[in-house]
C-alpha cells in the first residue's frame, strides 16, 4: 500500500533528519547516522552546536540501532516521537516506541529521561520489520495519529495508533468502503480519526475523507474535487480550524483548500512539485517543494499577504522549521558529517547562512 505524501520519504539510504524549535525558538536537530544510532543537535551560541547520542537511553539501550524514525512538532511547540528499533546488524526482531506531548524546552538530561521512558507497543508482530512512521498532521484538538509500515514474510502490512494513548495498542488499517483502490492513503481527523485518499484522473479525481468506525455510529465522509490537473503530490498541515487540515495539492500548479472550504485557492503556477512541509504562524506561511532534480523550493506570504513567487533554497535534500518571528530554518547535512544551515524570512530574503562541522558520529 502506497502512502499519501504527509513528509517526505527520504531515499532508503539517506540519514532520517528531522529540525525543530526548542523552547528558545533555536533549532533542534534530530538525526540517525549510517550506524544507526540517535543524536540530538543543540545550538548553544553563535555557530555553536552540541552533540548528544541518546541511542543508549532507547530502551534496549546499546544493543539496539534505530531502523525507522519520525520527529514531529505541534502547533503548541510540543513535540512527538516515534522510533523503530531492532537489533545490531539489523537482525533481530523490531521493537517500536512512541510519545507525545513532549516539552519543547527539555535539557540534554530530560531528552535522555524522556526517551528512557518511552512507551512500547507489543502488539507489534514479532516477524515485522518497520520500513516507515509517518505522522499526521500534528493539529489543534486532534489526536496524535501515527502511521505504521511494515512487512511480514516479505509482505507489506500497515497499522495505525494514537502516540497520545499507546496503552490502546496498534489497529490494523481497515479501509473504508468508499476510499478502497485510491492511489495513496494516509491517517489523519477531520473530526474524527479516519483515512485521507487519494483518487486521479477522470471523474475520481478527488481527495477523500473517511472516518473510522465510531462506537456512537457518527462518521464524516468528506471530499476535495477540482483537483489540479496530473495531482501527485498531497500534503496535509494544520490550519486555523481546530482539528481540519488544510489542503496543499500540487499537480500541473498548486493550491490549497482551507479547512472546510471545497474551492481550491492558488498558490503557484508550478508544475510537478512533491510537496514537502509547510507552517502558519504569526509571521506568515510557508510551503516547501521538490523539484524534478530534488532541488528545495519554497514560496511564501507575509501574515493576512499573498504568495510570492517561489524560489530555491537549496540543491540538496533539507528539512525545515520555523521561529515564531516567521523565519524558516533550512539544515541539510553532507556525508562526512557537516550541517548547513540557511535562513531566509517570509519574504524570501536571505538572513544568512552557516556551517556546522560535527564531531564524528
Amino acid at each position: 500500500m502506497a502512502n499519501l505524501s504527509l513528509y517526505d520519504a527520504p531515499a532508503q539510504s539517506a540519514r532520517p533528519l528531522f529540525m525543530l524549535r526548542d523552547g528558545a525558538d533555536r533549532p533542534l536537530v534530530f538525526l540517525v547516522d549510517a550506524a544507526g544510532r540517535l543524536h540530538l543537535l543543540r545550538r548553544v551560541g553563535d555557530n555553536a552546536w552540541s552533540v548528544l547520542e541518546l541511542t543508549e537511553a532507547l530502551p534496549g539501550g546499546a544493543d539496539r540501532v534505530v531502523c525507522c524514525a519520525d520527529v514531529r512538532q505541534a502547533p503548541d511547540g510540543s513535540i512527538a516521537v516515534a522510533i523503530a528499533t531492532t537489533g545490531k546488524n539489523a537482525t533481530g526482531p523490531c521493537t517500536l516506541h512512541v510519545a507525545s506531548g513532549l516539552p519543547a524546552g527539555l535539557n540534554d538530561s530530560q531528552w535522555q529521561e524522556a526517551l528512557r521512558n518511552l512507551a512500547p507497543l507489543p502488539e507489534l508482530p514479532q516477524a515485522a520489520r518497520v520500513t516507515r512512521l509517518a505522522f499526521g498532521p500534528l493539529q489543534v484538538g486532534a489526536p496524535p495519529l501515527l502511521l505504521v509500515s511494515a512487512v511480514i514474510s516479505e509482505r507489506p502490512a500497515t497499522w495505525y495508533c494514537n502516540a497520545a494513548s499507546p496503552d490502546c495498542g496498534l489497529r490494523a488499517l481497515a479501509l473504508p468502503a468508499n476510499v478502497a483502490g485510491a492511489q495513496a492513503y494516509a491517517v489523519g481527523t477531520y473530526r474524527l480519526p479516519g483515512v485521507w485518499a487519494l483518487h486521479p484522473g477522470g471523474r475520481d479525481g478527488e481527495l477523500r475523507f473517511a472516518s473510522f468506525g465510531d462506537a456512537f455510529g457518527w462518521k464524516v465522509e468528506m471530499a476535495y474535487p477540482n483537483l489540479p490537473p496530473r495531482t501527485g503530490s498531497v500534503y496535509l498541515a494544520p490550519g486555523l480550524v481546530p482539528n481540519v487540515p488544510d489542503l496543499f495539492a500540487a499537480g500541473e500548479r498548486i493550491v490549497v483548500y482551507r479547512g472546510s472550504n471545497h474551492i481550491p485557492q492558488p498558490v503557484a503556477q508550478v508544475a510537478g512539485a512533491r510537496l514537502l512541509w509547510s507552517t502558519l504562524n504569526e509571521g506568515g506561511e510557508y510551503l516547501a517543494y521538490a523539484d524534478a532534480a530534488g532541488a528545495l523550493w519554497l514560496v511564501s506570504r507575509p501574515a493576512r499577504g499573498a504568495w510570492g513567487e517561489p524560489y530555491r533554497l537549496t540543491e540538496r535534500r533539507a528539512v525545515l522549521a520555523a521561529g515564531a518571528d516567521g523565519t524558516a530554518h533550512a539544515v541539510a547535512l553532507d556525508g562526512d558529517g557537516t550541517l548547513f544551515l540557511q535562513h531566509v524570512d517570509v519574504h524570501g530574503k536571505r538572513l544568512g547562512q552557516e556551517t556546522v562541522h560535527l564531531p564524528p558520529m
